[in-house]
């Protein structure tokens, strides 16, 4: 009863909410101001307010809270409702009250004062958004380039793109090696005006598998990504509007395999604790991707860093596990912020498909909602407890968008 009861509150407050819909996907189209007159809600924040991510002003004051930093735990309806997933953060208000009534609940769904909190879930919107808005052009507007999101990893984020992707485009597959290790993909989603590029880069140095070209992370940058540079851009028609990063597994398998070659080893032992000069090096080699990506499209550029999804096998990465640690440092020491999927999803092997990849399971659309949780804060977009406090701005370089928050966040960085 309580279930179906759930249920029914959200999918009216979803059609209740359609002009508000419309509204946030400025965030992605940012074709026009939304006008103040259709958003007549009380600037101030309450936490006592409903569930269902309520949009409340255009007003500057603002709390800079990332949901995802937050102590929490993940809701899924089920293993196979692959849309309606979240992660629920913890906040004092709710968690004391909900205590203080029961110490059990009958069904599957967290109360209210918790999902109330919890951050937007995107991927269910832009999914009844598309739905709804049959009128919407599929044309690009001559003259306004699209939002642009480069990851940049390994094949754990080309599935984690290719989710997105395919639920509502086409992956365009560039140029790559013989061995697919190094790869460019990219999906335009025309109805968000959003186009999604993924660099994989493959094992760099003189270590790498047998059947892969040797190339230093230079000769790969510039036989690969530099071509394809121009094309990667956003909103300014500079640079991507948000970069997100993460080398550990292909790091993991640069050390492993010298390791091997250093003791004439023929199994891979992923067991063992790196070096402090393993782990200088691997700090070394992320300043020098983020020198390039700095180099090539500008200091100003979001950036962040994606902890690693531990591996689904008996080690469970203990090398990523120590590459992931020692890359908190440099990103505090780089001035790049961290994206925690890694940390979030870290235990939950079940959905693996394999021993590195997600599978289709909701830990994908956990990604997703992530992804463009920090999409809008690119845009001007503040959220604050599962509510939508500020709106995309027009008047704001994504610079602009990004630094509002972004020195209290890396003051939070969790080292």
């Amino acid at each position: 009863m309580q279930s179906s009861l759930y249920v029914s509150k959200v999918l009216a407050k979803i059609l209740l909410a359609a002009s508000v819909v419309g509204a946030l996907f400025l965030t992605l189209q940012l074709s026009r101001r939304l006008p103040t007159s259709e958003i007549e809600e009380p600037a101030e924040h309450s936490a006592d307010t409903t569930y269902g991510n309520k949009f409340i002003s255009l007003e500057n004051s603002y709390e800079c809270i990332n949901p995802y930093a937050q102590p929490g735990f993940i809701w899924m309806e089920t293993r196979t409702t692959v849309d309606n997933t979240t992660w629920v953060p913890f906040y004092s208000v709710p968690v004391d009250k909900i205590v203080n009534d029961t110490r059990y609940f009958p069904n599957n769904f967290p109360p209210n004062d918790l999902l109330k909190n919890a951050p937007t879930q995107w991927f269910q919107l832009l999914h009844h958004y598309r739905n709804a808005a049959d009128t919407v052009s599929t044309e690009k507007e001559p003259g306004r380039n699209w939002n642009l999101l480069l990851v940049i990893g390994d094949s754990v984020d080309e599935t984690l793109v290719s989710h997105l992707c395919n639920s509502n485009a086409s992956l365009e597959y560039g140029p790559t090696n013989d061995s697919n290790e190094t790869s460019i993909v990219t999906c335009n989603i025309k109805e968000w005006n959003l186009t999604i590029t993924h660099w994989q880069l493959g094992c760099v140095g003189n270590h790498c598998r047998a059947r892969e070209t040797i190339e230093s992370i230079d000769q790969k940058w510039d036989r690969y990504f530099v071509p394809t540079s121009g094309s990667v851009v956003g909103q300014n028609g500079a640079s991507p509007d948000l970069v997100i990063f993460q080398l550990g597994l292909w790091g993991e398998q640069f050390f492993v395999n010298q390791y091997r070659k250093y003791i004439h080893g023929k199994k891979i032992d992923y067991s063992r604790t790196l070096n402090v000069r393993e782990l200088v090096v691997y700090v070394r080699l992320l300043r020098r991707i983020i020198s390039k990506l700095r180099d090539m499209y500008g200091h100003h550029i979001p950036i962040l860093y994606r902890t690693v999804a531990l591996k689904n096998t008996k080690e469970q990465g203990v090398v990523a596990l120590n590459l992931d640690r020692v890359a908190r440092y440099a990103c505090r020491e780089l001035d790049v912020e961290i994206m925690d999927f890694g940390w979030l999803v870290r235990g939950y092997y079940s959905f693996y498909s394999d021993d590195v990849n997600i599978d289709k399971s909701p830990l994908r659309t956990l990604w997703v909602n992530m992804v463009l949780w920090y999409l809008f804060r690119t845009q001007g977009g503040v959220e604050v407890r599962g509510d939508l406090v500020r709106m995309a701005d027009m008047d704001l370089t994504t610079a602009d968008a990004w630094n509002m928050c972004h020195d209290t966040f890396m003051k939070d960085l969790k080292i």
